[in-house]
């Protein structure tokens, strides 16, 4: 039979807000100036860049959405003006079509 070790492991962790802490410590080290302020000018560029394809992506998708505005309003016109004409047929003809129906 085997026997199991429960004594502490040999590697030991930091608690979650010293690693956390750390970590924030060492991303705004980087980023330092020698006045003590951060310097936010990467961060800032980063976020113009996005904001920019953002905007490009948008445009895009306006332009998308007229064109499907178009379609729909030419289809819904065309639409229109087919069922008209079938209505139109179907009232100058409409002594045949009810002779057509009471015939069979």
């Amino acid at each position: 039979m085997q026997t199991q070790n429960l004594a502490s492991p040999a590697i030991s962790a930091l608690p979650l807000t010293d690693i956390k802490s750390a970590g924030h410590r060492t991303e705004c080290s980087n980023s330092i100036k020698a006045t003590g302020e951060v310097d936010m000018e990467p961060r800032v560029t980063e976020l113009e860049t996005h904001l920019k394809y953002i905007r490009r992506d948008m445009e895009e998708v306006r332009g998308d959405v007229k064109s499907i505005r178009h379609r729909l309003a030419y289809s819904a016109g065309g639409t229109a003006v087919i069922l008209g004409l079938l209505g139109w047929i179907a009232n100058s003809r409409f002594e045949q079509v009810i002779s057509l129906l009471l015939a069979h």
